[in-house]
């Protein structure tokens, strides 16, 4: 037997037996009429109680709470213990199913890449919080809408009607016009649709990148190539030039060929920087020797022509010595060609703040503050004629960048056209090193 029929024949039992019993009795006793009567008036009274039981359980139910579960006793009383169960277990089975859509969605809004579900007709059902930084699309404002009217670009609403496996439809955004984004359509289901929208900005800004940069190298090496082709073309023939001119060729062709082996070695060495996060090797410097060792290169490269001052008040280091010399002396080469004959130079390594500073200050021609934020870039250069003319490849601050971010160090660059530059590597507090004997800053040196 069911469930519903075991309470059916309890109701029977419970309400209906007992009438037809009393009627039975009292049909017996004082006849049929009595009888009848007595059995018209208990039906009637279980009618009315069952009445009143059933719009109990109707007010319950429209606002059913557990701690207010209607009392009545028998089959009834049964009835409404287990809705009340039911409805207890119902309650906490939806309160996990929120808990778990709340986790859900919240693991969605922390997706970087815009996810946008769309029903038929391509209106916007659901949305995370990435879809909103790409495409606009905000709820509750725009449920319902369709998605062609919050994303106008040409060509979209074809991309959407269009077969799958076609590829990614690419959108500028609107609001910041450097923010790329690849769309793509996937279905879900029978009906909908999943728009993920991927930030292709830094990889088109790397592409980008690529493109300069091997452009850049072509024209530098074609450069230094084209002089030595030309002058190897007449050196083919014995009577098209003199001795003299014969060395001079030659010593044009040994300089651009030195040009073009420094622009490799320092290609290389950016190579190897960028593959790498960290110094191969490190150890204790002693900075008064490495700036010793400055002195004496920025003396030969100078030959003369500047005023030099070095000085070290500083502690220790702790590095790469080989590659922060390298780095140090980028800058200090790079002041030495941009100072005029008659200029100082001053190179000082100094503990300021807490934290470790080597500077290289010159009174050269100084640089534009538009430049100042690319000048790490590679082949950057303010002024490219100039830059030829003293040597320089283009690489060399690119170079200083990436030694100085192995050391978690940061490059400061102060600067005005007509008053010199101001170059600064900040190194963080531990890897500063007690060193004794360093020698006190000069009076009046800031």
């Amino acid at each position: 037997m069911t469930a519903a029929g075991r309470w059916c024949t309890r109701i029977v039992l419970t309400g209906v037996l007992p009438i037809v019993g009393l009627a039975l009795l009292l049909g017996a006793i004082h006849g049929a009429i009595w009888g009848w009567a007595a059995a018209a008036g208990g039906f009637m009274l279980v009618v009315l109680l069952q009445t009143r039981r059933l719009a109990l359980l109707a007010a319950w139910i429209d606002g059913p709470q557990q701690a207010d579960v209607p009392d009545s006793g028998g089959a009834w009383g049964e009835v409404f213990r287990k809705l009340s169960r039911k409805l207890r277990l119902d309650a906490r089975a939806l309160a996990e199913i929120e808990t778990r859509l709340n986790s859900f969605s919240q693991a969605m809004d922390a997706v970087p890449d815009g996810l946008v579900v769309l029903a038929d007709h391509s209106q916007v059902q659901w949305a995370n919080r990435a879809a909103g930084e790409h495409l606009g699309i905000r709820l509750p404002r725009d449920g319902g809408a369709i998605i062609q009217q919050l994303v106008r670009a040409p060509g979209f609403a074809e991309y959407l009607g269009s077969p799958a496996g076609q590829p990614p439809f690419i959108l500028q955004s609107q609001a910041a016009r450097r923010r790329v984004y690849s769309l793509r359509a996937v279905p879900l289901g029978e009906r909908n649709t999943l728009l993920v929208s991927l930030d292709v900005s830094d990889a088109r800004r790397v592409e980008a990148m690529r493109s300069t940069f091997v452009a850049n190298v072509s024209h530098e090496l074609r450069t230094p190539l084209t002089v030595v082709s030309g002058f190897l073309e007449h050196f083919g023939d014995d009577n098209a030039m003199t001795g003299e001119q014969r060395q001079q060729f030659a010593r044009l062709m040994s300089e651009q060929t030195r040009r073009m082996l420094s622009l490799v070695d320092d290609l290389l060495t950016l190579s190897r920087l960028e593959a790498e996060d960290a110094p191969a090797s490190e150890e204790d410097i002693d900075m008064a020797d490495l700036l010793a060792q400055l002195q004496a290169e920025a003396e030969s490269l100078s030959a003369g022509r500047h005023r030099l001052q070095v000085s070290c008040s500083g502690p220790g280091l702790r590095g790469n010595r080989k590659e922060l010399h390298s780095a140090f002396g980028n800058l200090v080469s790079n002041a030495i060609r941009y100072t005029p004959t008659g200029g100082d130079i001053r190179i000082r390594w100094k503990l300021r703040a807490g934290l470790g500073v080597f500077s290289v200050r010159d009174s050269g021609v100084g640089i534009a503050a538009e430049h100042l934020p690319r000048l790490t870039e590679r082949f950057y250069r303010v002024d490219r004629g100039r830059s030829r003319d003293t040597g320089g490849t283009g690489l060399g601050l690119a170079i200083v960048k990436h030694i100085l971010l192995r050391h978690q160090a940061a490059l400061l660059i102060d600067s005005q056209p007509g008053a010199g530059s101001n170059f600064r590597a900040e190194f963080p507090v531990w890897r500063l090193r007690p060193q004794p004997g360093a020698t006190a800053p000069a009076a009046g040196e800031a």
